[in-house]
């Protein structure tokens, strides 16, 4: 049994998932984590490519949040969280220092 297609599989009554050995079930579940991850940083990198080259203004959406919402039709929670996972913001290094100087007192 191919374990790729069946990691596919719209859900777990789909015949397939019951017949799988546990060895090949356990490699499914390590595969698919493995496949998000690879697709969930490339997704982060193409909205904080997208926020840095202000694409969202440039193709006549008010901002980058009103982009993802309308290109992927997702919540404008979910785009914003996105958004906001892409492109971090830089901690001040004055409020590291204050925090180590903190924890040593």
């Amino acid at each position: 049994m191919n374990i790729h297609s069946t990691a596919l599989a719209p859900d777990a009554r789909t015949p397939g998932w019951a017949d799988l050995a546990d060895a090949d079930l356990l490699r499914t579940l390590v595969e698919t984590e493995r496949r998000r991850r690879r697709l969930d940083a490339a997704m982060r990198a193409a909205v904080a490519e997208a926020e840095r080259r202000g694409l969202a203004v440039d193709t006549g959406y008010r901002g980058t949040v009103e982009l993802l919402t309308d290109l992927l039709r997702i919540s404008a929670h979910e785009a914003r969280r996105r958004i906001e996972f892409a492109t971090p913001q830089a901690r001040s290094r004055s409020k590291k220092r204050w925090r180590v100087l903190a924890a040593a007192s």
